[in-house]
């Protein structure tokens, strides 16, 4: 399936124009990191302090690790990671995504939740529930993760629906988050609008056959 339509948008908009421009719009879906939360630079943050107390040595540089990072879940970028000089051989897969969260979760700690989170996009997604539509919240980042962002922000009674990466089947690229979350909204993906960030997101987005935009209100 492709896509109604996929453009750019750089500023968070008004819920008026999304009506007058998606007249069949009955649900918003939102990827979390980049998209609802300015947060890629803390998962990186995080990495290279997890990189440090194992002594990795990365052969990338900190711009060119942050564009790796970018839209794709921790296992993934696990089996990226796992081949570089000085690796833990022990290390398996489930300690290295919770120890880099407990990086995470000890930045999110000390930073102020208005270092990452817009108060357009909450008076954003307060018009879009007192106007009745499905919100949905699809992530590759884990529960724990997203939870706290959610708490941090106060918008977790904001969203109908949350899709985390320990609730997925797949993840992104693959469209089934997506496909799973339109299935619970009991819209079809015509009435579905998707904001991504992240090439990965997008292609995820787009497969589902809904609306798609993708988001650069966080981008420099």
């Amino acid at each position: 399936m492709n896509s109604i339509t996929i453009s750019t948008i750089s500023e968070i908009p008004d819920l008026r124009d999304l009506k007058s421009r998606f007249i069949d719009l009955k649900s918003i879906l939102f990827d979390m990191d980049g998209t609802l939360f300015n947060t890629e630079k803390y998962h990186a943050i995080a990495l290279k302090n997890l990189g440090e107390e194992l002594n990795i040595r990365s052969p990338l540089s900190e711009k060119e690790m942050f564009h790796l990072m970018v839209g794709k879940a921790d296992h993934l970028l696990f089996d990226i990671i796992k081949d570089w000089p000085h690796f833990p051989v022990h290390l398996s897969v489930e300690e290295f995504i919770q120890r880099k969260n407990n990086h995470l979760l000890n930045i999110l700690s000390k930073t102020n939740s208005e270092q990452y989170f817009s108060e357009k996009l909450r008076f954003f997604l307060t018009e879009i529930k007192k106007n009745n539509f499905f919100i949905g919240l699809v992530t590759s980042s884990e529960k724990i993760i997203t939870h706290e962002l959610l708490k941090s922000s106060q918008i977790s009674d904001l969203f109908n629906f949350i899709l985390t990466r320990d609730d997925s089947l797949k993840v992104k690229p693959d469209p089934w988050p997506y496909l799973y979350t339109i299935t619970q909204s009991r819209f079809t993906p015509q009435e579905t609008l998707i904001f991504e960030d992240s090439q990965v997101g997008i292609e995820a987005a787009e497969k589902s056959g809904a609306n798609v935009l993708k988001a650069n209100w966080y981008r420099d």
